[in-house]
């Protein structure tokens, strides 16, 4: 009898784990897998049975997919434009509203959140009316100012720092947020020394602050690009990868390959690209988080 109570007291954590474990096999694992497949067949969406195994074409094919390259041209610039500035001015925020003369700080953190926890769906909405050519709201500003209306969501060169904008807006909060932590984490025994020593407000930043909030903008450059290489229905929703496909990433050009052009296995093989360029940066955190523990 004490053997099976023994026996049973050993399986019972995993028992209550087992329902948890159920739903990861079959909605990741699973479709891990499946995409493996699909990516190494040619798949006949209308008769499953007729699909062929072809390996690596779909693979080799990206060499010489011009639109695809495109696609990863945007997302670069979407992802170094969007995480830079985005980075810069959340930083410089959370240093002012982190001040001690700052009356106001958890207001702005909550107010400068909002953003973030709305609908992106939502907020792509509006800033698309916000744009709009004949009645949206800058362009009825400048008209006031008596300058000329600007079509930004229909220009090929301009679109893409639209989208641009409204993503550093949508995740601003979320980036003073985090910055916020690191800085109020800093003992203050840091920031008296230094001001024994004659240390300036700009001194403290640039020799304590910004030293001791490295992991976090490790953490966040990550997060981002992660982020960034995702992003889709903001894209979706203002210009759907257009002009002339100027605003096309590649998750969006994944999409139009699987569900425009029923290319299911081609896009099969973008996702796994996508997959292998974001575990090189996950890699890339690894080893500059160690590096930062080791100093």
């Amino acid at each position: 009898m004490k053997r099976v109570s023994l026996i049973s007291n050993k399986l019972t954590p995993y028992l209550f784990l087992l329902p948890t474990l159920i739903l990861i096999v079959v909605f990741r694992f699973i479709p891990i897998g499946y995409s493996a497949w699909l990516s190494v067949m040619r798949f006949n969406i209308v008769m499953p049975e007729n699909s062929v195994f072809v390996g690596f074409d779909n693979f080799a094919r990206m060499a010489g997919d011009e639109w695809l390259w495109n696609s990863l041209s945007n997302t670069a610039q979407f992802t170094i434009a969007s995480l830079s500035i985005g980075l810069l001015l959340s930083l410089i925020v959370a240093l002012v509203i982190c001040e001690a003369w700052f009356k106001f700080s958890g207001v702005a953190r909550a107010f400068l959140f909002i953003p973030f926890i709305m609908s992106i769906v939502i907020s792509g909405l509006i800033w698309s009316f916000i744009f709009q050519v004949d009645f949206g709201l800058l362009n009825a500003i400048l008209r006031m100012l008596g300058l000329p209306p600007q079509q930004l969501l229909g220009s090929t060169s301009l679109a893409i720092w639209t989208v641009i904008i409204v993503a550093i807006w949508r995740d601003l909060g979320y980036m003073i947020t985090i910055w916020s932590a690191g800085i109020l984490s800093i003992s203050k025994d840091y920031i008296e020394a230094a001001r024994i020593d004659g240390a300036n407000r700009f001194q403290e930043i640039l020799y304590i602050k910004l030293p001791l909030l490295k992991p976090i903008a490790i953490f966040l450059t990550v997060l981002g690009v992660i982020n960034s290489f995702q992003t889709f229905d903001l894209i979706f929703v203002m210009t759907a990868g257009g002009p002339a496909r100027s605003t096309e990433t590649v998750i969006f050009y994944l999409w139009n390959m699987a569900f425009r052009d029923f290319n299911i296995s081609y896009s099969a093989a973008i996702a796994w690209l996508i997959f292998a360029i974001l575990i090189v940066f996950t890699l890339i955190q690894i080893k500059l988080f160690k590096a930062e523990e080791v100093n």
